[in-house]
């Protein structure tokens, strides 16, 4: 039996190629094509931006940031060999294309530590990049200079200025609290040559932008607030933050009557307390410069030093000047202070005319301390008899006051005072010489002792004879006068007897003795431990 070979039908197909093997590259090609198509389509035009450094900026990783979406690419960076710094270039989306226009900035973000902390901590895992800043403009742009700083829009809040006559440990970037609120932050920090103030510039968040009026008051927050309630002690730390930026607090009257603070420069007070304390007076604050000359222990004097009228704080010492008179072998000190001449206001009468008064009636500045355990002073201006006209130092555009020369009152150099005298005394010397009188007028009491024993055996003798016939016609009056000398004979014996070596007066006189030289030793223990540890008073050993 044959077996027939099959015969192989060719059925031709134009679509044979396409079910070839070059289906496969063919696909490939067009989904390449397909997705240059869309890279390009979305690829906007390369910029060039100047930076001062690459800030470690790596090309073709490092990326642009427009709202926190990446919208670019860095191609390649350059030395910029007309200027300091780097060329940065950079491939930017075609979606962001409209932002590249004269509002754009751009600048480096990268980790920083400081004592604040650490910045930029999302770019530990990515890598530093470029943030960009812009809004709809109209003329579009290629080349760009980079930021140092980041940008903040000056419409994001508002902005004021504040005055520090100290030096304020603070930074940008430092907060502003509102009653332990963040309200703000520091936007700029400046020098006045002129003046030589800290000129500090803050911002306000929009949302709390009405807490700030013509009422408004600034301090540097406190790091730790001590306070004596109820006889207790409360001690109370500022939150972390605080301690490790700094801050400034601020607080505001909320009247409808007062103005919004704007083209106002706030002053800075270094605490609450001083931003609250009372104002008196009906006028607004006015201040006129002083002169203080100040001889003998000038030491506690310092900048800030307090003026007070009354218990309240008018004004403060701006600088002053020490320097050693010969010619009285002393220090002097010459201190040049404001004060606010509107606390001597009242509804009619202006204040500086009222102080003028006051001064021509008689008013003198003493040093003070009130505070012993502290070397601490304050300028008190007292009610004085001599009267004086107010005098113009022309040169140096102040008025000066007159002054006493400072004798210190501390408590420690009293207490010494009083144990030197005591100890002036030589109350051992003069309870030694007590005893040797009291020893000298031993024998001649026993003397007079024996004397009188001689005196009354006399009597007796006389009384004898007076018994006499011979005296009985004697009138009466003749004994009854030796009856009476005889008792005082016997009354002048008892007396002197107490004076004797066992006698009560000699032990009295000791014991007093004893306790003065007791108290003087004590007294120099008290100022040793004084001395050494003046807070004992307080706090105890």
């Amino acid at each position: 039996m044959e077996i027939e070979e099959p015969v192989i039908a060719n059925r031709g197909s134009r679509f044979n190629f396409l079910t070839s093997i070059w289906i496969v590259p063919f696909i490939a090609a067009i989904i390449a094509l397909w997705l240059s198509y869309e890279h390009f389509s979305k690829l906007g035009p390369e910029i060039r931006i100047e930076l001062k450094n690459s800030g470690g900026l790596v090309a073709g990783q490092s990326v642009i940031k427009f709202r926190d979406v990446p919208v670019g690419k860095v191609s390649r960076i350059e030395i910029n060999s007309q200027k300091d710094g780097v060329v940065v270039y950079a491939r930017i989306n075609q979606d962001a294309k409209e932002f590249l226009n004269e509002t754009t900035k751009f600048w480096v973000v990268k980790p920083e530590v400081d004592y604040s902390g650490v910045k930029g901590l999302d770019t530990l895992l990515s890598g530093s990049y470029i943030y960009m800043y812009a809004k709809k403009g109209k003329q579009e742009k290629e080349e760009f200079t980079g930021l140092d700083l980041p940008y903040i829009d000056i419409n994001s809040g508002y902005y004021y200025v504040i005055e520090s006559t100290f030096p304020v440990k603070v930074k940008v970037k430092t907060p502003v609290y509102f009653k332990g609120m963040k309200v703000g932050e520091i936007d700029n920090l400046q020098l006045d040559t002129e003046s030589k103030n800290v000129i500090i510039v803050i911002r306000i968040y929009n949302e709390y932008g009405d807490l700030i009026n013509s009422t408004t008051k600034f301090w540097v927050q406190s790091l730790m607030d001590l306070k004596l309630a109820d006889n207790r002690l409360e001690m109370n730390f500022a939150p972390l933050p605080i301690l490790l930026l700094g801050a400034i607090g601020f607080d505001s009257k909320y009247d409808k009557e007062y103005d919004k603070g704007y083209n106002k420069v706030f002053q800075l007070y270094r605490s609450v307390t001083d931003a609250k304390e009372r104002k008196v007076g009906f006028s607004k604050s006015r201040y006129k410069k002083f002169i203080f000359n100040f001889r003998g222990d000038v030491s506690s004097l310092d900048m800030d030093t307090p003026i007070k009228y009354k218990g309240f704080k008018i004004g403060a010492i701006e600088h002053l000047k020490v320097y050693y008179n010969s010619k009285l072998k002393n220090f002097e000190a010459q201190c040049f202070g404001k004060i606010d001449v509107s606390n001597f206001s009242t509804e009619k009468d202006d204040g500086f005319s009222n102080f003028k008064d006051l001064v021509k009636s008689g008013i003198i500045a003493k040093l003070k301390k009130p505070n012993f355990l502290i070397n601490q002073s304050v300028i008190e201006l007292e009610e004085n008899s001599a009267t004086t006209d107010l005098v113009k130092n022309r040169k140096l555009n102040a008025y000066i006051l007159p002054t006493k020369e400072f004798k210190d009152t501390n408590l420690l150099l009293s207490l010494s005072e009083i144990s030197k005298k005591i100890e002036s005394l030589n109350l051992e010397k003069s309870v030694n010489g007590i005893n040797s009188v009291i020893e000298s007028t031993k024998v001649p009491i026993e003397k007079l002792g024996k004397l009188l024993e001689s005196a009354d055996k006399s009597i007796k003798n006389l009384n004898t004879i007076i018994g006499k016939k011979e005296f009985q016609n004697i009138g009466s009056d003749v004994e009854s006068t030796l009856k009476e000398f005889q008792r005082s004979l016997k009354t002048l014996n008892r007396t002197l007897g107490t004076y004797g070596k066992d006698s009560l007066f000699k032990e009295k006189i000791e014991s007093l003795l004893k306790e003065l030289h007791d108290l003087t030793g004590n007294t120099n223990t008290l100022l040793f431990k004084l001395n050494k540890k003046p807070n004992s008073l307080i706090f105890g050993e």
